[in-house]
């Protein structure tokens, strides 16, 4: 297995939306999600192809999506070591509409006023490192060519890709006690950890792919402005080990010494048998 780490510099405060969550209380994840890295990481070689970036918008009968091909695991982005890193938590009270101008008129009727009462957490990050992994080495060269660019990234917030590895990073397999550098599946950590504290657990989702999503994408769909072909979404829970604890678990990883990605979490993406 090969991976690519990648620096990212976040332009303002990120947040990355916690879901199912309430609608009341916006929380954030405190690390970039694997789908979120990968839509992310697909609009960047769109702009280095010189195309438009697809707009925001929801399209909720048939949203588009586009992410890396599946030849491409994204894995997340976690704030880099020794810098700061934090989540706050801040009120957004106001009104809901734009064209609200009810405090000044010179006589009110009635105070028909929307507001808006919830609480939003948003993510501080001075750098974040991210990883997006393949089985070729050659497949991992052309994300030379989106360093320097950058675009939205997350539910709030924007990011730049400032440093790709100079080269493609050979990771081999072996079950050691080490930080993991990604989330990993909950269900594989208490398989071979019944007791491993100073873990975060948080619900997450994978792309559900279809058989022509993995069967037909060429070379070229990584810089076209085709959607991909996505069947859903599958829920887990994972867990993160923040760099601050100092328990590590025992797991089977992708590794090279510095860098331990769980075979857990790689398999879970690519929508294999996890363990």
């Amino acid at each position: 297995m090969y991976c690519l780490e990648l620096q990212i510099q976040p332009a303002a405060a990120l947040t990355f939306r916690i879901l199912p969550g309430s609608i009341l209380n916006i929380a954030t994840y405190p690390f970039v999600p694997p789908t979120t890295l990968s839509g992310f990481l697909r609009r960047l070689a769109m702009l280095s192809a010189g195309l438009e970036i697809p707009e925001t918008k929801v399209d909720k009968e048939n949203p588009p999506i586009y992410i890396l091909p599946p030849r491409y695991i994204a894995l997340g982005a976690y704030p880099a070591l020794n810098t700061y890193s934090g989540v706050h938590r801040t009120y957004r009270k106001g009104m809901r509409e734009f064209s609200h101008d009810i405090f000044s008129r010179l006589y009110i009727e009635e105070d028909r006023a929307n507001f808006q009462l919830h609480t939003w957490e948003y993510l501080i990050a001075t750098e974040l490192t991210g990883y997006v992994a393949s089985e070729s080495a050659t497949e991992l060269e052309i994300f030379q060519e989106f360093k320097g660019y950058g675009c939205k990234l997350g539910k709030e917030g924007y990011g730049i890709l400032t440093e790709v590895s100079p080269q493609p990073i050979l990771l081999e397999r072996q079950v050691i006690a080490a930080h993991p550098s990604t989330i990993l599946p909950m269900e594989a950590l208490l398989l071979n950890n019944p007791v491993v504290p100073g873990c975060d657990i948080y619900n997450l989702y994978r792309y559900q792919w279809s058989n022509s999503a993995v069967n037909s994408m060429n070379e070229q769909e990584l810089t076209s402005n085709r959607p991909t072909s996505v069947e859903g979404f599958v829920p887990f829970v994972a867990a993160y080990f923040p760099r601050s604890q100092n328990s590590v678990p025992t797991l089977d990883y992708y590794s090279q010494g510095e860098i331990n990605i769980p075979v857990s979490l790689i398999n879970l993406l690519k929508g294999e048998t996890y363990v």
